[in-house]
């Protein structure tokens, strides 16, 4: 029974804490970068028309069988106010038709303005103006160890709420050279990090929680393990931008 007073003491107390000064405790430097890059963020849709051939052993050749339309996903981000958006090269190769849907739904056509499979990464535009875009970062001033936010859209979950999802880890290590692959990417200075990339993921943006900027453009996860994701450095990007302005 002599809890019961100082219960109600505590319950009085707690009734009297504003408001406001429960929303400033949980608005952190996490959950500002994340509302300052995430309405910059964007699900990449892609179509393909595949076939499947058929051999005739009579005459010795192969001919289409079937054409078949088939749909990818993966994520962007936009990097100008002009709708400039980066992504990388996979989630786009191949592809006869390339939607995005920003935060919101607002769903545009893409243009693909480059693309290039050394470095995996792809510039498309939409049309239009205004739009929301996060700032670019050289990821040469990276620590290890310091906070790192990644934003994508992985399993298409950007259908089910129009925004994308967040993971948050550390920098792992930074100028990671993996060299030439099978498929003909060179994957090097490569920014390792333990936030978590899934399926879907590659394209979107790598944060640096200090400047709120995008150091690195999240590409590939090693297969079969947790915490071993990679990201595309940004300063090619920057270099890309810089060239096209040369160009105007």
């Amino acid at each position: 029974m002599n809890n019961i007073p100082k219960l109600f003491l505590y319950l009085f107390c707690i009734s009297f804490v504003s408001s406001d000064d429960v929303s400033n405790s949980r608005n952190t430097a996490i959950t500002r970068a994340i509302q300052k890059v995430g309405p910059a963020v964007a699900s990449i849709n892609v179509e393909q028309s595949l076939s499947s051939v058929s051999f005739d052993p009579f005459f010795g050749f192969m001919f289409p069988r079937e054409i078949y339309p088939m749909k990818t996903s993966g994520s962007g981000v936009i990097i100008s106010p002009d709708g400039f958006l980066m992504t990388n090269h996979h989630v786009i190769e191949n592809a006869d038709k390339v939607s995005v849907t920003l935060s919101g739904g607002d769903e545009y056509q893409a243009e693909i303005i480059g693309s290039d499979e050394t470095s995996d990464l792809a510039l498309l535009k939409l049309a239009g103006a205004d739009f929301p875009y996060a700032q670019l970062d050289d990821s040469n001033d990276l620590i290890i160890g310091e906070w790192a936010i990644a934003l994508g859209n992985p399993f298409q979950l950007f259908s089910v709420s129009n925004q994308p999802s967040a993971s948050i880890g550390i920098i792992s290590a930074i100028n990671m050279d993996f060299g030439m692959q099978k498929s003909g990417k060179v994957f090097q200075d490569m920014i390792q990090t333990d936030a978590a990339i899934n399926p879907g993921n590659s394209g979107g943006p790598l944060i640096d929680l200090g400047s709120g900027k995008i150091v690195g453009i999240n590409a590939m996860k090693l297969e079969d393990t947790e915490g071993l994701n990679f990201a595309v450095p940004a300063l090619p990007v920057c270099k890309i931008l810089e060239l096209m302005e040369q160009d105007k």
